[in-house]
């Protein structure tokens, strides 16, 4: 498998609930809504069925390079990411296994084919990829990269779980390195 470093960029975030000038924006914007339950839906590039990402009330919302919102679990991060200033963060630059359509079929994909809801539509070059993700289906396109965030193993090497994401390829190639 592939592996794929954030490079040291910096990354701006929000962190949802703060009611900053920002997260007024994006609700005013539709980027963000607020669901009756108090929990958010945060409306990325990848949802395509109108029901945003669910994130709740601490989580984040990262950006991407053209002002997408992404959200990330309270704890992961502020496990993986430092803060320098106003909303900027730094990733610690952990190795992701990554995955390519290029790369055929892997036990990973799958995993993520049979136990995760991951399905591919060759018709459609535009929404190759498909899984449910944060609450509602991600779709994304034929040249995406899937990230591996976790993949959790038995003793003997069988896959219990995976915590997993697609990236466009715009956005890895901008925010991402490959490495051996």
């Amino acid at each position: 498998m592939k592996y794929a470093v954030k490079k040291p960029i910096p990354i701006h975030a929000l962190r949802l609930g703060d009611r900053t000038v920002e997260e007024v924006r994006l609700l005013e914007e539709g980027k963000l809504q607020i669901a009756p339950d108090g929990t958010y839906r945060v409306f990325s590039l990848e949802v395509q069925n109108g029901e945003g990402e669910i994130a709740q009330p601490g989580d984040y919302v990262k950006f991407s390079s053209d002002g997408w919102p992404y959200p990330n679990s309270k704890a992961y991060f502020e496990a993986n990411h430092h803060p320098f200033g106003d909303g900027w963060y730094r990733q610690i630059p952990h190795p992701l296994p990554a995955w390519t359509v290029e790369d055929g079929t892997t036990p990973e994909i799958e995993f993520l084919q049979t136990e995760k809801g991951l399905v591919f539509h060759p018709e459609d070059p535009a929404h190759y990829l498909s899984a449910p993700l944060w609450g509602t289906v991600l779709t994304a396109a034929y040249d995406a990269v899937i990230l591996f965030y976790r993949i959790d193993k038995d003793s003997r090497g069988c896959i219990l779980d995976i915590e997993f994401n697609f990236i466009t390829k715009k956005e890895f190639d901008l925010t991402y390195d490959w490495i051996d």
